[in-house]
């Protein structure tokens, strides 16, 4: 019979790479990390942080525990975090933690940056006077600010998931996602947000390729207006549940050229007239369109009046537009 492998003497890649990262970051936090101190060393690792999943949908622990836990595994990834994903817990604090930490991180050294340099000056001057003092004091602020901004505009979270996070708002949304300007993907699933929020959402991260959203109150048409207008780069778009019209989709059309991929599912509300579905799978790689239910839009047959705004900013003659002229 083959030895019992010492699990205490395996190599730090197996156990952090391919062991504790398939246990997840909560038990890591609550559970691994407390074995023993090599088990500690790994864990604290930064190169096991760049991707952390926090899920509270089963564990059941208190979700002051969880914001707590997460600004852990965000504080040891020391600006290198790629991807996170919050489920069932979180709040625009937490938010906030995560996409300032590395402003904060530079501040935290201010203190000792100070003590350095006046200690070396000290020893090539010994008569230096306050004034000086306060001089090496106001440069080594003025530098740190300065390198504090250029670490947080230069963040490297790329995806940001956050499922029926109900305690994040859509302007704490907003307000984190203006320092992530390298996003590339957002979820978000039973999050509150509005038209106007996508709209700075995607004004805020121009480099944003996926976005997905599934919410419980969508604004008929002014949704898929605000993505049109502010997100042209968009390779993949997923609008569930989605109470999208025929006009919306048209607007997606237009100010969103490069899709790849478009799931409408459960989207009640598209008629797809006349030859609107054929140019959407010949635009579209990989089209996806399935009603939950025969019904038309609760804005009357008038169609969605509440957004007028939107469709006049996409364009003043869209409406008018020859959308087979889009076709390659």
């Amino acid at each position: 019979m083959g030895k019992t492998p010492n699990w205490l003497q395996m190599p730090d890649e197996i156990m952090g790479g391919m062991i504790f990262q398939r246990l997840g970051a909560v038990e890591i936090l609550t559970s691994v990390q407390k074995v023993c101190r090599n088990w500690r060393r790994i864990c604290k690792d930064p190169a096991m942080w760049k991707v952390i999943d926090m899920n509270n949908r089963y564990k059941g622990l208190n979700t002051d525990v969880y914001e707590k836990l997460t600004k852990q595994a965000v504080h040891r990834i020391r600006g290198e975090l790629i991807e996170i994903t919050l489920h069932s817990f979180g709040t625009d604090d937490l938010l906030n933690f995560i996409s300032r930490w590395y402003l904060c991180s530079t501040f935290f050294y201010l203190p000792l940056f100070s003590f350095i340099i006046i200690h070396a000056h000290r020893q090539l001057c010994e008569n230096l006077g306050e004034i000086e003092v306060y001089k090496i004091l106001k440069f080594v602020v003025l530098f740190v600010v300065l390198n504090g901004n250029l670490v947080r505009s230069s963040s490297k979270l790329k995806s940001l998931c956050l499922v029926k996070c109900y305690s994040i708002t859509g302007n704490g949304l907003v307000h984190a996602l203006r320092r992530l300007p390298c996003l590339e993907t957002l979820d978000l699933s039973y999050i509150s947000i509005d038209a106007e929020n996508i709209k700075v959402i995607g004004q805020s991260c121009p480099l944003l390729k996926s976005f997905k959203m599934k919410t419980l109150f969508m604004e008929c048409d002014g949704d898929a207006f605000a993505i049109a207008n502010s997100m042209p780069a968009l390779r993949h778009l997923q609008l569930f549940d989605s109470t999208i019209t025929d006009d919306g989709l048209k607007a997606l059309l237009h100010g969103c050229p490069h899709l790849e991929s478009l799931d409408l599912s459960d989207c009640s509300y598209l008629e797809l007239d006349g030859d609107l579905e054929k140019l959407c799978r010949e635009r579209i790689k990989d089209f996806n369109f399935t009603p939950l239910s025969e019904a038309g839009c609760m804005c009357g047959p008038g169609g969605c009046t509440a957004y007028q705004d939107y469709k006049l900013s996409v364009s003043p003659s869209l409406w008018d537009f020859d959308y087979h002229s889009l076709s390659d």
